[in-house]
């Protein structure tokens, strides 16, 4: 039986800014757009690979949150629930990084 995604976890800015030292940040962009600037520290794994690296974010987060993030929230939001569809937790930044610049 199916059961629906739990929303992802949805940090605002400064709850992440406040926090960004705890978070593996994963931008899940283009390697373009991450490029084009990025958090302090973010790794890029675009969202059509996620799945591949989903043993690693899962060992990633074993030691401490995951926050995912792209340019307006809704890729993130999409990257949570596949993570989460594997059992592995992940937040959101809410506006992503246009609200984060």
């Amino acid at each position: 039986m199916n059961t629906p995604e739990a929303p992802a976890t949805s940090l605002t800015t400064g709850q992440a800014a406040a926090r960004l030292a705890e978070f593996t940040v994963v931008d899940v962009r283009s390697p373009g757009e991450y490029s084009g600037g990025h958090l302090p520290g973010a790794h890029n794994v675009p969202l059509e690979r996620l799945d591949e690296a989903a043993g690693t974010l899962a060992a990633a987060a074993t030691r401490g949150p995951l926050l995912l993030v792209c340019a307006s929230g809704n890729r993130s939001a999409k990257g949570c629930a596949q993570l989460a569809a594997r059992d592995v937790a992940a937040a959101t930044l809410e506006g992503g990084t246009s609200a984060w610049a």
